[in-house]
């Protein structure tokens, strides 16, 4: 169980690290393959680790706990960062009407996966309640089969964005249902990645040539602009991109990775703040970022590992301090 652990946080840590570099402002050539499986990525595990072990009341109370209350402290914290700098800068700052988008959630802001996810959670509880009556795996299957279906349906016949992001909840509960099916089939515990670097190397061809297809003949895939390109080369480039980052996170245990993937929240509630005010740093030392340039894409590794500096002392005090900000028990931290 503890190197099942290892590996899931190594993963999610790879997958958050993407996802700050992806908020660097760098043209799409730059990040259309990792966008394509990144967030698919979260949901995956998200469902690799879904259980349900108590009652829907227990389990509701979790998930507000470990969810929205972090997210209304994320809210809080950006809400003050933002009403900070619009003054400094002297630009106009609508609290209430921030507040009203927050609370709405409709595309607004990095946020959202936050909101979906904790839809995708109460919809996997419902599934989960479904498949007791049958106790199949396959139901999982099926499960991502059919929710795929729904979802590519909904787009092209209604094509609204909802309240708390609950259409692209449809797609994220997908990946959270292969993602228990592949739990339950111990399909990643069992031969298929005992040669992690064979399958590296043909889930990242998979990846990067469904990705690139995707990008050259139709668009990039994300999630947040409601793009998702061809669906068979999405989903494609989706599940060979998780396999890939799951099998990187299975050649070796890195300290690093593991610890920003076990506070991944803290990583993607905050980072955008810290990348933000380094192009203000950036502009104020008169530094020119042309995001098609292959300097800009170290200027955003620098945001990244400014970032990752920033971020880590402050998850500690939190930790520390306030921890159930982020719905966590209070801890010792040395």
């Amino acid at each position: 169980m503890k190197e099942r652990i290892q590996w899931i946080d190594e993963a999610k840590g790879i997958g958050i690290l993407l996802v700050m570099f992806g908020h660097c402002y760098l043209h799409w050539y730059f990040c259309f393959w990792f966008y394509s499986f990144h967030m698919s990525l979260f949901f995956f595990l998200s469902g690799y680790t879904f259980s349900r072990k108590e009652r829907y009341d227990g389990f509701l109370k979790k998930k507000i706990k470990t969810l929205l209350v972090p997210y209304l402290f994320f809210v809080i914290i950006t809400m003050l960062c933002n009403g900070v700098l619009a003054i400094t800068h002297g630009n106009s700052y609508d609290l209430l009407d921030i507040a009203k988008q927050y609370l709405i959630q409709n595309r607004y802001t990095l946020l959202w996966f936050i909101t979906c996810l904790f839809l995708a959670e109460q919809a996997m509880y419902l599934l989960s309640i479904l498949n007791s009556r049958y106790a199949k795996n396959r139901f999982w299957l099926i499960s991502f089969v059919i929710a795929l279906i729904v979802f590519y349906l909904y787009r092209i016949s209604i094509n609204i964005d909802l309240p708390w992001n609950a259409d692209l909840t449809i797609l994220g509960t997908a990946f959270m249902c292969l993602g228990q099916w592949c739990k339950n089939s111990k399909w990643i515990t069992t031969t298929y990645f005992t040669k992690p670097k064979i399958l590296l190397c043909l889930s990242m061809c998979g990846c990067l040539i469904a990705s690139s297809l995707n990008y050259k003949y139709f668009t990039n895939v994300d999630w947040y602009s409601d793009r998702w390109g061809n669906p068979i080369l999405f989903v494609i480039a989706a599940v060979s991109g998780t396999v890939a980052v799951i099998s990187v996170s299975m050649l070796k245990n890195n300290k690093i990775l593991v610890a920003i993937g076990k506070n991944s929240l803290m990583y993607y509630g905050l980072h955008r703040i810290v990348i933000d005010l380094m192009f203000v740093v950036y502009g104020k030392l008169g530094i020119e970022i042309i995001n098609t340039s292959w300097s800009a894409v170290g200027f955003a590794l620098i945001c990244v590992l400014v970032s990752v500096c920033v971020i880590a002392p402050l998850n500690l005090f939190v930790l520390k301090y306030v921890p159930w900000c982020l719905g966590r028990k209070k801890v010792k931290v040395e």
